[in-house]
């Protein structure tokens, strides 16, 4: 080796030895961006703004509905500040949701969420979930039966009003009006009449109404023969005239014979036509009829299509939003179905009905957990396998504490069935709420994966939960698929119906250290165990996917150990975490592929990088709280020194974080001295300006006025140090030293291309 070139940059491979890397490959990085191959600092980021509150740890963007303008700079987006580190924030995922509601879940406090008119005016969060009322609902029945009488039979004893007899003549139609209260058949009508003889002739008619008088014939009588004196006359329909409820009908005896009859009512609401008996009750009688006639003693008897039934009442508890709750414990009680049910309903908390309320416990006014707004009934009916649904009746304002039911089986039968009957809120304590596919939610607890109702981000039914051997530490979605990390082995959910989701455990002992340390991927889920990154396709292949080129020990010494949080962000895995209690103190980058989703790039191949693996430190020298992506652009914000900065990769001129970057270690076939070097580079913008030379050798550190420095390593130690000024600058480098192992490091802010060594300056010259 008497010259040689270093003209392209990767990133680390730990588990190698120095000598055995790759062309190209470093022996050590740090801050590097390497995904050009040439040698370059990532970028510092910048401060996207100020937190309401320092002690904030996880920050959530919502962009202005109205101008739609997603940027992340975006003046008029709203942020939303959490104290947890661990909060999860989702957007809605119920369709045409015009309260376009927030979703959130922290270690910290319960499920919670909040519409966007709400967020805008910085109002308190709601708990999620209806809960059910644990008292049933009284029910009592009046009125009601199977037979029932309409019209006037009986002589009022009101002392005001003395009856009287009215004259009814031959050949005439006498009527009184009734109402049914329900789809009932009328069997016949009486009459009693004050007049005895052996020879009348009478028969039941029925007419309908029109405008408040007789109308159409709609049934006749049989004809029967003779009166008594006070002795109730019946004119029977042989098939009966079914007639249905509040409809008005004229029910009424045709007579041959004149006949006297008492006065029951003083109110003239009877009526009377001239008719002929011979020819039978005219088909439309209106024309001839002569209406505000005193009301007689005649009525009807009738049959209802009741039944004395058996019914379950029950009621739930709905937002202001839609949200129903499960139901309340069932009362059931008997009665005749055509009957006036009474419901009475109890309200919930005052803490539950949107309002604020006073807290009995300690006297102060506090804001309300719910928005609690409307109470709904529900009420059994049977098929004719004897089989009992409940059905909608009625929904009511949540302060109504009465509600009396009248509504027949038929009509109820048409409208919806309850579907909230295991529509309970979420535990309290559930973590980690993600969207998935088809409008479900999933969350964890403990050893629990919870699903909710499809699109019903509120209704979380226990008979979903699926469990797993090890405690949960964190989830992630990944296409159609969940993958679930524990502190044992990982495992794979899949399916498209909450009630019918399918868990099937990974034979991969790889426990997850980290829920922050857990990254989504469109086709596979991220996270870190003690051995390296892990990954978890949505097809169920694992493995750990950096140990082919970092072993276990190496992983564990460069790696953060505690509080590992991490994001995919600029095609990398890109994480920070520290050692002790500290928040996050540094960190580092692992190359995903873009070619192949479900590797590493580590060697070249079309479309990818061999960064490998590389070390940061902590951007802007300050401690981090969170690592976190803005879910609306993409863009990896983090969470520092009471603000949240932001990578911004549309500067063209950013300010670079200064780098360090060794190179692998080069063995000569015999002991050489490398006489002199070139460094080709060119400067960013926002690099300082250069301050005099620094003549000292070996430089310890970078200065904050350096392009770069050039360290040179004679057989494992620092030989010399040069300064780098201009590109292309001829270096020397200590005469009269031979060695066998030679490597070089790079510690600067300027973007380098290549590095020329040789053991003279002729040799040099014809690299």
């Amino acid at each position: 080796m008497t010259a040689l070139k270093i003209g392209s940059f990767g990133g680390m491979l730990p588990a190698w030895s120095d000598l055995l890397l790759p062309e190209g490959q470093a022996a050590f990085s740090r801050d590097c961006y390497l995904f050009g191959g040439t040698l370059i600092g990532w970028r510092q980021p910048k401060l996207l703004r100020g937190l309401r509150d320092s002690g904030s740890k996880f920050v959530y963007r919502i962009p202005n509905r109205e101008t739609q303008n997603t940027a992340i700079g975006a003046a008029d987006s709203k942020w939303i500040e959490f104290a947890h580190p661990d909060t999860n924030v989702m957007h809605t995922p119920v369709v045409q949701d015009s309260f376009q509601r927030y979703y959130s879940a922290s270690p910290a406090n319960r499920p919670i969420y909040n519409t966007y008119d709400r967020i805008m005016e910085d109002m308190d969060w709601w708990w999620l979930g209806i809960p059910a009322s644990g008292c049933a609902p009284g029910v009592t029945i009046t009125g009601g039966g199977d037979t029932s009488q309409l019209g006037f039979q009986n002589i009022p004893t009101d002392p005001v009003f003395t009856s009287f007899n009215t004259y009814v003549p031959g050949n005439s139609t006498l009527m009184v009006p009734i109402v049914p209260d329900g789809t009932m058949l009328m069997q016949d009508v009486n009459f009693v009449p004050l007049t005895t003889s052996g020879t009348i002739n009478y028969r039941a008619v029925v007419y309908s109404d029109l405008n408040g008088k007789p109308y159409e014939l709609l049934a006749t009588g049989n004809v029967a023969v003779g009166t008594t004196a006070g002795v109730i006359a019946t004119s029977v329909f042989q098939q009966g005239c079914q007639v249905i409820s509040d409809t008005t009908y004229w029910v009424g005896i045709m007579t041959d014979e004149a006949y006297d009859i008492t006065v029951v009512d003083p109110d003239h609401r009877g009526a009377i036509a001239s008719t002929t008996f011979s020819n039978g009750p005219v088909e439309f009688i209106d024309s001839i009829t002569s209406v505000d006639q005193p009301t007689v003693q005649m009525w009807s008897d009738l049959v209802g299509s009741s039944v004395f039934a058996a019914r379950a009442y029950v009621y739930t508890w709905v937002s202001a939003y839609g949200e129903e709750g499960p139901p309340s414990p069932p009362t059931v009680v008997n009665g005749w179905s055509n009957g006036t049910w009474r419901i009475e309903l109890f309200t919930p908390p005052a803490s539950d009905m949107g309002a604020d309320w006073v807290d009995p416990e300690d006297g102060l006014t506090k804001p309300a957990h719910r928005n609690i707004t409307k109470t709904r009934i529900y009420r059994t009916i049977s098929n004719a396998q004897g089989l009992s649904t409940y059905f909608f009746v009625a929904e009511i304002p949540v302060t109504q504490a009465v509600y009396e039911d009248t509504r027949p089986d038929n009509e109820v039968a048409l409208e919806l069935q309850l579907v909230s009957l295991y529509w309970f809120g979420p535990p309290e304590d559930l973590q980690g709420i993600a969207a998935f596919p088809n409008g479900i939610t999933v969350g964890f607890r403990s050893n629990e994966i919870w699903f909710s109702e499809a699109y019903r981000p509120h209704a979380w039914p226990p008979g979903y939960v699926l469990t797993t051997e090890f405690p949960v530490v964190g989830i992630g979605v990944c296409g159609q698929a969940i993958v679930v990390c524990t502190q044992g082995t990982p495992y794979l959910i899949n399916g498209i119906n909450p009630a019918a989701m399918a868990l099937t455990k990974i034979n991969l002992p790889e426990p997850c250290l980290h829920r922050g340390s857990i990254v989504s991927t469109d086709t596979t889920v991220l996270y870190v165990s003690q051995n390296g990154l892990i990954q978890i396709s949505q097809s169920g292949a694992g493995g750990n996917i950096s140990e082919g080129w970092i072993s276990r020990e190496r992983w564990q010494e460069l790696t953060p150990q505690k509080h590992v949080r991490a994001v995919k962000h600029a095609t990398s895995y890109f994480a920070f975490g520290s050692d002790g209690p500290e928040p996050l103190t540094y960190g580092y980058t692992v190359e995903l592929s873009q070619e192949d989703q479900v590797s590493f790039t580590v060697w070249p191949q079309p479309g990818g990088h061999r960064i490998g693996f590389s070390q940061l430190s902590l951007p802007n020298h300050y401690m981090i709280d969170n690592v976190e992506v803005d879910p609306w652009t993409g863009i990896c914000l983090l969470v520092q020194n009471g603000g949240v900065w932001w990578y911004d990769f549309t500067d063209i001129n950013p300010v670079i974080v200064p780098y360090k970057w060794r190179s692998k270690a080069y063995q000569a076939l015999s002991k050489k001295n490398m006489a002199a070097m070139r460094c080709w580079f060119t400067v960013p913008k926002t690099t300082p300006p250069q301050v005099e030379r620094n003549t000292d050798d070996p430089q310890p550190v970078l200065g904050d006025n350096q392009y770069g420095i050039i360290r040179v390593y004679a057989d494992g130690n620092l030989f010399t140090t040069r300064e780098l000024r201009s590109s292309g600058e001829l270096l020397r480098v200590y005469s009269g030293t031979t060695v066998e192992m030679w490597s070089f490091e790079i510690e600067g802010r300027v973007n380098v291309s290549n590095i020329q060594i040789a053991t003279s300056i002729k040799e040099l010259g014809l690299i």
